[in-house]
């Protein structure tokens, strides 16, 4: 592990607790960043992802918004692909700790309210099993 990914974990910060995901879902932790600008690492620690097939893309993205329960007004903030990656890409993603620097602004408005969507693609037959959190810069 280099010294990059050594991150301090809050469980205030936390995204998503370790566990499989085999279908396209929305996270059900919402963190509330409060009213001013961020930066922060999103962490990523994954413990398993299934590649066997040739085709599974697992896509996770930071969702932002402005309404607490992420009802309307939601953005992309930030987002890593795992898995069998396309070109320009040619090697399969491997399990570990994975690091994406994010801010909860885009175009001028910062999005106070953050949670997690992971898209499933391919055929899946078991998925991917990960954890995620917010760590300081």
């Amino acid at each position: 592990m280099s010294q990059y990914s050594m991150k301090t974990y809050d469980h205030a910060t936390l995204l998503k607790e370790a566990g499989l995901v085999a279908a396209s879902a929305a996270g059900s932790i919402i963190l509330d960043l409060g009213n001013g600008f961020m930066e922060a690492d999103l962490i990523i620690d994954i413990s398993a992802l299934e590649v066997a097939g040739g085709d599974e893309i697992y896509t996770i993205s930071l969702e932002g918004s402005a309404v607490a329960a992420m009802t309307s007004g939601s953005v992309e903030l930030a987002k890593a692909t795992f898995g069998n990656n396309p070109a320009p890409a040619d090697a399969d993603t491997a399990v570990g700790r994975h690091m994406v620097p994010i801010t909860n602004e885009l175009n001028g408005t910062l999005y106070r309210y953050v949670r997690l969507y992971t898209t499933v693609a391919g055929v899946i037959a078991t998925g991917i099993n990960y954890s995620a959190f917010l760590a300081k810069k």
